[in-house]
């Protein structure tokens, strides 16, 4: 029967309920935090500004691939204008700085406009505008101010900066210190009771926040040449015209380039052409001149191949000294100063890949610093980089040339070579008709030349008027109805998670860092340990708990303990009790005093004895004073004690300790004491010794073995768990006898219902 009395929750199983006890008795917190956290989500969803992702898809078209108008016309050979283009360096392009500034200066966007609406401030873009703002002149402390703008009549409104306040009418030049601007009336219509805020963009910052982030371009695929372009905005609208404006500003500024380099090989044509009309026309009048002086006829049939053959090498000696002009006329292109900064036309017949290469980086570089310096001076750094590279490439194309012109001049030397053959195989023809015929070699080789350059140079003009757009728009710019953020699921789903988690995670915190007893559980060290009882929370100020007749749970519970009493040792009277615990203010007084009382009510005669001689505080709450008691019997050696009766029960004594003594510890383990329970053990029917604490003193071991049982207070929330390795030293080293448990205080958080037979009491 004593082992259903015995903690021993080593051996129990794992109890889920005992671990999730804590939090399911605190449900209300879980409800609170649950509630706070999604009305916190609810209020931020309600004044948080949505942004929106507008995205749309490019393709960059590759002429190379095929993908070029020329490519299905007569003049699929025309290759000059052709451009071999990646989408990895298409997507720096897009990003680049200068092409986002060149997009975002044509939409106006260096003034935005906010109106307050309750708590949350909105932003107004084009048709919600009720005003127009066309800037004149921004300085930059300009960019730091807001400005009010108030509609006052049809006519005027009321411009607020801080303080103070002007009146203008629509139309009229506004001229500040930091900034001039004119206001017109927007498409909105005019609220005078509603002030429209504005503040002032630095386009510049906004191309370069762009350009470092804000404008994502990302390939479709890995190597491939479809471009997704996204970016987020507040107001979507806006975010369409944005990407709309930089698409658009792309496949300008890639047509304006393909126009320059067609232009510049126009005119670099027409100069040829020019000189051989001239030359042309000199020899066709040198061969009209020669016929009527000397009265010219055909070549014998017995020349006509050697001479087909002379023909032939002189018109390869004479293409070889058209490209040598070609390369004269670059390199004295290159070296005219005027031309420093101006695009070099195409080489036509050169076939040379490292200058083709040299001139299109050329042409590359001629192009970006001209663009740059619509919107910066010839000191900008940018500038003066690409001048200095623009400088180099002009050095390495000039050398190039030099090593051309060698190989030239060394093939010219290996055709006359073999034209001097059959030159001198013709020796014997007649001097009239060799001359004639060299003659009408020289108009054939200009004329061959002059109908290829004009055929090019209509190829080129038609190439100008077919210019197309660079790339494809596959997806137009759009954006989703939904916001990119705030995500209102996604956020609740969070609010939820953190309202069920953090009072979990306080709870857990707070029992982890609580060094408290709080439960029987705090126990499972102390093996063996019999409980006595439970003793739930009481009102310190009253004392005394128990009176004749009260059902309360307190006082069911002292019974409860006192039945516990004789199950607990059959064997033994328990005549004796000691109560002590580790330290002052576990309830040892209040326990005696009760249990006094609750066994007073069997009609036995009880005694407390007030054996806590260096603290005394039993008598002055039980409303009794202090007389020669137990400290004048020690010290003094008197026989008489003063008993006092408690009034308000008829059975219960009391004992107090009479003096204060300094050190009792010695006449604790005097003689004297076993006198002492000699002398009161027959008189009363039950003894209960209120001690010190034993985690201060050893008052209370010098006084165990008079005791026949030993009841060890244990409180709730108070008692450090620390602390019971005092009890487990006391029990497994028997220095108090029979020793029992009762746990002082439980409140709700402790236990949730004490039951016996059919009765529950809850706390």
């Amino acid at each position: 029967m004593d082992t259903k009395f015995v903690l021993n929750p080593a051996n129990r199983p794992d109890n889920l309920k005992e671990r999730t006890m804590p939090y399911l008795k605190k449900w209300y917190w879980f409800l609170t935090a649950l509630v706070l956290c999604l009305g916190c989500v609810w209020f931020y969803l309600k004044n948080a500004t949505p942004i929106y992702k507008v995205t749309s898809t490019l393709l960059v078209l590759d002429d190379k691939k095929g993908d070029g108008l020329l490519k299905s016309t007569a003049f699929s050979d025309l290759d000059m204008f052709h451009e071999t283009r990646m989408g990895e360096n298409e997507i720096e392009i897009l990003r680049s700085k200068d092409l986002i500034y060149n997009s975002l200066s044509k939409l106006n966007l260096a003034t935005r406009y906010f109106i307050k609406n309750g708590l949350k401030t909105e932003e107004l873009y084009k048709s919600q505008t009720p005003f127009a703002v066309s800037i004149i002149k921004l300085e930059k402390p300009a960019y730091k101010k807001e400005l009010g703008l108030q509609s006052l009549s049809d006519s005027t409104f009321l411009l607020t900066e801080g303080n103070r306040s002007w009146r203008y009418k629509y139309g009229q030049p506004i001229l500040h210190t930091d900034y001039k601007f004119i206001v017109n009336k927007g498409l909105a219509p005019s609220d005078s009771h509603k002030a429209v805020s504005i503040l002032f963009n630095d386009v510049n910052q906004m191309a370069a926040s762009y350009s470092a982030g804000l404008l994502k371009v990302n390939p479709v695929m890995k190597e491939s040449n479809t471009l997704n372009l996204s970016l987020n905005d507040a107001i979507p609208l806006r975010g369409v015209d944005i990407l709309t404006s930089i698409i658009n500003t792309y496949n300008f500024e890639n047509v304006q380039k393909k126009n320059i380099m067609a232009v510049n090989t126009i005119v670099f044509i027409d100069k040829r052409l020019k000189t051989l009309e001239q030359e042309l026309s000199a020899t066709e009048g040198d061969i009209e001149k020669y016929k009527q002086q000397n009265s010219a006829i055909d070549a014998t049939a017995g020349t006509q191949i050697n001479l087909e053959k002379s023909a032939e090498y002189g018109q390869l000696l004479e293409a070889s000294n058209v490209q040598m002009n070609i390369v004269n006329s670059l390199s004295a292109y290159l070296s005219n100063t005027n031309n420093q900064f101006a695009v070099i036309p195409s080489t036509m017949g050169l076939k040379d890949p490292v200058l083709n290469t040299l001139i299109g980086r050329f042409n590359d570089l001629q192009i970006e610093r001209n663009r740059m310096l619509h919107s910066a001076n010839l000191s900008n750094p940018l500038v003066q980089n690409l001048s200095d590279q623009i400088s180099s490439l002009r050095s390495n194309i000039m050398e190039n040339l030099g090593n051309i012109k060698k190989g030239f001049l060394i093939e010219n030397d290996q055709l006359k070579k073999n034209s001097a053959q059959y030159t001198s195989r013709i020796q014997s023809v007649p001097a009239l008709e060799r001359g004639l015929l060299q003659r009408s070699r020289e108009q054939i080789v200009k004329t061959n030349l002059y109908q290829y350059l004009l055929q090019k140079r209509e190829e080129t003009a038609l190439s100008l008027s077919a210019t197309v757009q660079t790339s494809q728009l596959v997806d137009k710019p759009s954006y989703d109805a939904d916001p990119e953020y705030p995500k209102a699921g996604l956020l609740y789903l969070y609010g939820s998670i953190l309202g069920l988690i953090a009072p979990a995670f306080l709870i857990y915190g707070g029992n982890k860092l609580n060094s408290k007893v709080k439960n029987t559980g705090d126990l499972k060290m102390l093996n063996g340990i019999k409980i006595l009882g439970e003793l739930p929370h009481h009102n310190l100020k009253n004392t005394i708990a128990i009176q004749s007749g009260d059902t309360s749970t307190i006082t069911e519970l002292f019974r409860y303990i006192r039945t516990n009493l004789g199950f607990l040792n059959e064997h033994s009277q328990n005549k004796i009790m000691l109560v002590t615990s580790c330290m002052k203010g576990e309830g040892k007084t209040f326990f005696s005093i009760n249990l006094g009382l609750t066994l007073s009510l069997l009609n036995k005669r009880v005694l407390i004895m007030e054996f806590d001689l260096r603290n005394p505080d039993l008598l002055s709450k039980m409303g009794l004073s202090q007389q020669r008691g137990i400290a004048d019997y020690l010290e003094y050696n008197i026989d008489e004690l003063n008993i006092q009766p408690y009034d308000k029960a008829p059975n219960l004594y009391v004992l107090g300790c009479g003096i204060t003594l300094e050190n009792p510890a010695e006449l604790l383990t005097s003689k004297r004491v076993d006198q002492l329970f000699q002398l009161l053990a027959p008189k009363f029917d039950y003894i209960i010794v209120d001690t010190s604490p034993v985690g201060a003193v050893a008052d209370a071991f010098s006084l165990a073995k008079h005791a026949d049982l030993s009841i060890y207070l244990v409180r709730y929330n108070y008692t450090n768990t620390e602390q019971l390795d005092i009890l487990n030293d006391v029990h497994e080293n028997n220095k108090l006898k029979n020793v029992m448990v009762v746990l002082n205080d439980a409140k709700s958080d402790n236990r949730s219902i004490y039951a016996y037979g059919r009765y529950g009491y809850s706390a």
